[in-house]
């Protein structure tokens, strides 16, 4: 006990007490209180919050009746400027304690409701000047102006509940190290990329295994790191992208057999992948912005750049009009892009859309939005970009990996916590109503 003492609070001497000191000497202050001193006749502590409040003021182009301002709050130089930390008041609270427990108002800008975290619009845009006219208030927006966070939703969300997960962590059949994508075929099996473990794993609608296919290594039918798969619906093919350092296109057939291989000579970063109505394979890749369409020989047809546009692509899909839908996470919508390159318009945004993972197109040809923010999101729109509804999970999940949609409503969410789940956002009534 006594070595804890001294390893918290250091060697005490005996008889220093505030009975021992001379008549003429005050107590020291107490352990781990801030010292201070005075600059122009406000407080300010000796641990640089001064040199901070030059610094920020000088950043934005204050006087230095901002430095002294913001020197004075973050100090405690409202409640005296003559009144040190550890000098109790009548009450036998000193300055420091008013703080530390959130009891004194002054520290609160001159308010007397408590700040919190609830309101984060306050730091992302200035206060109206007709309002507030509190000059630390302007300074701090002044200082804090570009940083943004997403903001709260602002619709209802309906509830949807899982019916359906699977698998674990591990290396046997139905385990997963990553299951980093999923894509869905005409039979609706799952199919999914189950990265570290080097291979493709295929399940039925109920999530029973059916088989797998491929093993690490670089030679034909092997896999390395495959990250997202999709599927050609009229044949059934399996196309899989692989993440660095291969960073290319395979092929499989329905069955798991090898076909081909092509991209690593252009490929750099695929992240997105979906094949359209006519077998044309579109990749979307992040880092360097770009859209790439195969055909299913590895004959680049088309490529477009659109940094312009895209801040971190993570998903694509593609109508019958040749229209590409990419997710962008951190632009929290969806960008629609012509094969040509043209950016055509945005789905969704901020508040609505937050941190997008995946888009689709359901057989009713509405776009579906998934996102993990705060809990597993879909919000579901028209092509044009109506809002048509939006539903959330009951439960939270841990950061999901990308989704897919089944042709009876439900859509299938990969997931960081080695599972796969999958939640029907449709809601059939029952019969005879």
């Amino acid at each position: 006990m006594k070595a804890a003492v001294r390893n918290t609070l250091g060697y005490i001497r005996a008889g220093v007490g505030n009975d021992a000191l001379p008549q003429n000497k005050q107590p020291p202050a107490p352990i781990a209180r801030p010292a201070v001193s005075q600059v122009n006749g406000y407080q300010v502590n000796q641990n640089g919050l001064s040199s901070l409040a030059t610094a920020l003021s000088g950043s934005s182009n204050g006087s230095s009746q901002d430095s002294i301002l913001l020197s004075k709050r973050l100090s405690g130089g409202e409640i005296s400027s003559s009144t040190p930390y550890n000098q109790l008041d009548g009450i036998g609270q000193c300055s420091y304690e008013k703080w530390s427990i959130g009891s004194d108002t002054a520290y609160q800008n001159g308010h007397s409701k408590d700040f919190s975290c609830s309101s984060r619009s306050d730091f992302s845009s200035p206060p109206s000047s007709g309002t507030n006219n509190d000059p630390l208030l302007e300074l701090t927006s002044k200082l804090m102006g570009p940083f943004s966070v997403p903001k709260s939703p602002a619709i209802k969300r309906q509830k949807m509940i899982y019916h359906c997960k699977f698998g674990e962590f591990g290396t046997a059949e139905s385990q997963f190290t990553e299951p980093s994508g999923v894509a869905v075929n005409a039979n609706n099996e799952i199919i999914v990329a189950d990265t570290n473990n080097h291979r493709i794993q295929i399940f039925d609608r109920e999530g029973r295994f059916k088989f797998q296919f491929g093993e690490c290594g670089k030679r034909d039918g092997q896999l390395l790191y495959p990250n997202r798969v999709a599927v050609v619906r009229p044949t059934g093919d399996i196309v899989v992208t692989e993440r660095s350092p291969t960073h290319q296109i395979q092929i499989y057939n329905q069955y798991g057999q090898f076909v081909r291989k092509f991209g690593a000579n252009i490929l750099q970063h695929p992240r997105g992948i979906t094949v359209d109505n006519k077998g044309r394979i579109i990749v979307v890749e992040c880092k360097v912005m770009r859209v790439i369409i195969f055909d299913q020989m590895g004959t680049v047809l088309h490529k477009f750049g659109c940094s312009k546009h895209l801040e971190f692509p993570n998903g694509v899909v593609v109508n019958d009009s040749q229209e590409i839908f990419i997710s962008d996470n951190r632009a929290h919508c969806v960008k629609v892009f012509s094969y040509e390159g043209v950016f055509l318009r945005q789905i969704g945004g901020e508040g609505l859309t937050n941190y997008p993972i995946g888009v689709g197109i359901n057989a009713n040809g509405e776009i579906l939005v998934a996102d993990n923010h705060n809990n597993f999101n879909l919000t579901i729109f028209t092509q044009d970009g109506q809002l048509v509804s939006a539903l959330e999970s009951k439960v939270k999940h841990a950061q999901c990996f990308d989704v897919a949609l089944m042709d009876d409503g439900s859509v299938v969410l990969a997931s960081k916590d080695y599972r796969l789940y999958i939640y029907r956002y449709i809601q059939v009534p029952p019969i005879g109503l």
